[in-house]
C-alpha cells in the first residue's frame, strides 16, 4: 500500500509540472524579452544636461533623473555608444532586474503632458 501511495504522489507531482509547463508556454510572450519593445517595461523620459562619463568599451555612461507618464521620478543609469546631444529628450525602457534596456531620442511634443511640465 505504501509503495502504491508513493507512485500516486509521484504521478500527481509529474502531472502538476507538466500542466505548469504547458501554461507557461501558452503565456510566453517573446516581445517581453526584446530590449527595444515596450511590452513589460516601464517607460521613463529624461533630458540630457551633462556629458556622459566614459566607461568600458568606449561607451558613455549617463546617470539621470527620469520621469514616468505621471511625472513620478526615478534615478536611472544607461549607456550609449556615443555622446548624446545636450538638451536631447530621451525615452528609456526600464525593467526591474535589467535596468535600462533601450533608449531613443524623442521630440518634446512626444513627451506625456505631465513630463513636459517637468522640463519647462
Amino acid at each position: 500500500m505504501k509503495f502504491k501511495l508513493s507512485k500516486v504522489i509521484l504521478l500527481l507531482v509529474g502531472l502538476v509540472i507538466m500542466v505548469g509547463g504547458c501554461a507557461m508556454l501558452f503565456s510566453y510572450d517573446a516581445d517581453k524579452l526584446s530590449p527595444d519593445h515596450p511590452k513589460g517595461k516601464d517607460i521613463y523620459y529624461t533630458v540630457i544636461t551633462e556629458e556622459g562619463t566614459e566607461g568600458n568599451s568606449d561607451r558613455h555612461i549617463y546617470q539621470v533623473i527620469g520621469y514616468d507618464e505621471n511625472a513620478k521620478e526615478k534615478e536611472l543609469e544607461f549607456s550609449a555608444g556615443h555622446q548624446l546631444r545636450q538638451g536631447a529628450y530621451i525615452q528609456l525602457y526600464h525593467t526591474k532586474f535589467r535596468g535600462v534596456t533601450y533608449w531613443q531620442e524623442v521630440s518634446f511634443e512626444e513627451l506625456p503632458a505631465a513630463v513636459q511640465e517637468q522640463f519647462q
